[in-house]
């Protein structure tokens, strides 16, 4: 078989197999109170995007305005965020409803 570049939707539902089984992970831990287990699931989330989980690469995670937000914010002469273009492989969008999809 040829090797491949994954597709978006793979690597969406690899993204969301491994935050289940964060979830699954924390869920079973005994000995943490409520807040440490909330802060070791965040922290573990968090350390997955920065690419230290040995399943998945780094992911990008970067600012994604409207297109509209810069000229609003120009005009009333507030900061914006940057426009960020050209992602090749974005699976935002639509997360939090897969999360308890099955």
């Amino acid at each position: 078989m040829k090797s491949r570049e994954f597709t978006t939707d793979e690597v969406r539902e690899q993204f969301m197999n491994h935050v289940k089984m964060l979830i699954d992970y924390w869920d079973n831990v005994d000995d943490r109170t409520t807040k440490e287990k909330i802060s070791g699931f965040a922290h573990s989330l968090l350390a997955t995007i920065d690419g230290s989980s040995v399943e998945l690469p780094a992911f990008v995670l970067a600012p994604a305005p409207h297109e509209s937000d810069k000229n609003y914010h120009i005009e009333n002469q507030e900061n914006y965020y940057a426009e960020n273009e050209n992602v090749k492989c974005d699976i935002a969008g639509g997360l939090h409803d897969l999360l308890y999809k099955a």
